[in-house]
């Protein structure tokens, strides 16, 4: 195990972090990425940034902040950078350590390969459990993150995993990190993490389900576990 607090500077030639590099001849040209520290704060247990990321049990946290409990929606989470007026959450944690912490956990997420249009075909990459957890009255809480989610149309949406596609580099700028784009509802190529359920080519059916959703601009983590589904399960 590694020693507690070793502090890493992430490189380039970071295995993981290979087949981005791939894919542009410079990853870091137009926009600079954020520094990755990595911090060893227990056995199995390292920090990027304000990205924890836990190695035995497969899952990377964050913090976040309720943003919206009405209106129109489009992403899960952003950033400043992101639609903050169309996210249900916002954080200050950099979609670059987040992609760090999962590449260092070994999802390469898409591996470059494009979303397909089609809402029906499935997203490539990992699938992930995204829950979110905060405290009420000194009770810990916790759900996952599609139960906050309702359609328009007043189908049901189904639970279960999102997919780590892990976002794209285009002509030098690593789009995530750009857009602020870090789960979406929709369809976003340039986003982390994508909802691979029907309905993701729809930008205007979801809508927040206010119920059991925590207040306005109060804190919780996001909490997001390497999620394995069997094959023959659809998501709707």
């Amino acid at each position: 195990m590694f020693s507690r607090k070793r502090i890493v500077v992430i490189a380039v030639g970071l295995g993981a972090w290979h087949w981005v590099v791939a894919q542009e001849k410079n990853p870091f040209g137009k926009e600079p990425l954020p520094k990755a520290v990595i911090v060893d704060v227990a056995p199995g247990v390292k920090r990027v940034g304000a990205v924890t990321l836990d190695a035995h049990k497969k899952q990377i946290s964050l913090p976040v902040a309720i943003n919206m409990n009405e209106g129109p929606l489009e992403y899960l989470v952003v950033t400043g950078k992101g639609k903050t007026h169309e996210s249900l959450l916002v954080t200050h944690a950099e979609p670059f350590h987040i992609k760090v912490a999962m590449l260092l956990l070994n999802c390469k997420g898409s591996d470059g390969r494009l979303i397909p249009e089609d809402d029906e075909k499935p997203i490539p990459g990992e699938q992930v459990k995204v829950e979110l957890h905060w405290k009420e009255e000194d009770q810990l809480k916790k759900s996952a993150l599609e139960r906050f989610v309702q359609r328009v149309d007043k189908k049901k949406v189904a639970e279960g995993p999102f997919v780590f596609n892990g976002s794209r580099v285009f002509q030098g700028t690593f789009l995530a990190q750009r857009d602020g784009s870090i789960v979406s509802l929709i369809t976003d190529n340039a986003a982390l993490f994508n909802n691979p359920r029907l309905g993701r080519d729809d930008d205007e059916i979801w809508r927040p389900q206010a119920k059991g959703l925590p207040p306005l601009d109060s804190n919780g983590t996001l909490v997001i576990k390497i999620f394995k589904k069997n094959k023959n399960e659809k998501q709707n």
